[in-house]
């Protein structure tokens, strides 16, 4: 499993996710109930990014999309 860092931190709140490791905690632990297809795409590309088949920072622009799909961010 790879664990870079992104170039730039995602805000949540008041939390700031660094890497695609802390974004998977935050999808598993506290992503809200309703999850859609923005959810599931930046999901897979969390655990591409993980594996090394992505770009962490390809991850992190989905997990942002998804943030705003949610109303998170």
């Amino acid at each position: 499993m790879q664990n870079r860092m992104w170039d730039r931190p995602v805000r949540v709140g008041d939390e700031l996710i660094f890497s695609p490791f802390q974004a998977h905690q935050f999808a598993r632990s506290k992503w809200p109930h309703t999850k859609d297809a923005e959810f599931a795409g930046a999901y897979d590309a969390i655990l591409a990014a993980l594996d090394g088949r992505v770009s962490p920072d390809e991850a992190r622009v989905k997990f942002e999309s998804a943030l705003k799909s949610a109303r998170l961010s």
